[in-house]
Parts: C-alpha cells; structure tokens; sequence
C-alpha cells in the first residue's frame, strides 16, 4: 500500500499517524488527472482569488481546480492528539495529495497552510514527503547525518513559507502597505488593501501579525472561522 511508503518515510505518533492514514485513503479516492505544473500554478492563482468567500463555500472548487491539475486536495480534521496541520505527498508520479487539518481555525491560516503545502509540491521532489507536525520527525535521507538532513528540510520548509507567503501579499506590496500607514494600521486601511489585493482581510492580518507590524490581539475580528458541513 502506499501507505507503507509514507510511514517508512516518515517517524510519525498515534492520532498523527491516522490522521495521515485517513488522508491518504480518501486522497486516494479522488479522480485527478496527470499531475501538469503549469496547469497547478494557474490553478494557484484561482483558488487566490476564492479566499474572499468563506472556505466551506469554495472549499468544491478548490477541489476540483486542484484535481484537473493532478494534485488531490483533502481536508481532515486533526484527531485529538495530534499537532499535524498539513501534510503533502505523491500517491503515485503523476498525482499529489495536499492534505490539511484545520488544525488553526482561521483563515489565516486555512489559507496559507494551503499555499505552503502547494509550494512543497512545485518546488520540491516527487520522493518527498513533507508532515507539518510539531510531534513528527522526518527520517534523515540517504544516509546523511541528522544535522544535515535537518538542516535540508529547514531549507525546504523556508521555501514553501516564501512561496506561499509571496503568492498571497507580495512582500513590495506589504511593504509599501505598512509604510503608508505607519505609525497607526487601521481596520479600515486593512480592508481597503484586501480589496486592492483580491483576498480576504483575515489574511492581511495574520502576515502583519506574523511580520510583527501588528499585535497578536489587535484585529482578529478581520479573520474568518473556518467551518465545513461535517462540522454541524
């Protein structure tokens, strides 16, 4: 099963380790066709422009936007024990599964778990297998030493965090944001820059919060609840 692939590749407790076996049976389900780059990235840059709708209202068409480029994306949420938020691995050459938890939930972070997960797809290797867990460990690779194998995946980490935060907020245009408005951001000013950008508020604020040019208790009512139908 491919299952086996993902659990040799990966050092990974109880509820995380079924959560991850969940993930990748109903993955599994999921028609995509051929994996294609291009046709992820287009993808990409739709499934941007849903995040002004709550995400139980797009959640079908980032789905189906996602599965015509080859990449199956599946929402589980984490079981009690386990700190996983997302998760990304190839079932076979040609299809992905982009797993997420609602582990964190906000939009916030729905969405940029989302994207980070995505760079790890375009950016890394088909034998990859790329667990967003605090309780999980990734098995050095090839022999190398932990240091290094650690240090490898840091990198990689960083990565898919730059991809996903520039393809949401532009840093030049996060940038000229935060200078217009210093020493005061405002909701307002908030709002007005989403509706420049094409995404939701909540996302806005949770990079400014993240950059720390905003306080972590300063405007979360911008930020949405992420609920989906299995939820009521």
């Amino acid at each position: 099963m491919l299952l086996r692939h993902t659990l040799a590749c990966i050092s990974a407790e109880g509820d995380t380790a079924a959560w991850l076996r969940q993930g990748e049976l109903e993955a599994q389900t999921v028609a995509c066709a051929p994996y294609a780059a291009a046709q992820f990235k287009q993808a990409l840059q739709r499934v941007r422009a849903l995040t002004v709708h709550p995400v139980d209202q797009v959640l079908p068409d980032v789905q189906r936007l996602c599965a015509a480029a080859g990449v199956a994306v599946v929402v589980v949420p984490a079981l009690s024990k386990s700190r996983a938020g997302g998760a990304t691995l190839w079932l076979s050459p040609t299809k992905a599964m982009l797993l997420l938890s609602l582990r964190y939930r906000t939009d916030d972070h729905f969405w940029f778990s989302f994207f980070h997960e995505a760079g790890h797809i375009l950016l890394h290797g088909k034998r990859d297998v790329f667990l967003d867990a605090g309780d999980t460990v990734l098995e050095q690779e090839n022999g190398a030493a932990p240091a290094a194998a650690a240090a490898k995946k840091a990198a990689k980490e960083k990565a898919a965090d730059a991809f996903a935060a520039e393809l949401l907020i532009p840093q030049a245009a996060l940038r000229g944001f935060v200078q217009a408005q210093r020493p005061h951001i405002s909701k307002e000013s908030i709002r007005t820059f989403a509706v420049q950008q094409g995404i939701a508020p909540g996302i806005i604020v949770g990079r400014l919060q993240h950059e720390q040019h905003l306080p972590y208790t300063h405007c979360n009512e911008l930020k949405e609840m992420v609920t989906l139908s299995s939820d009521r």
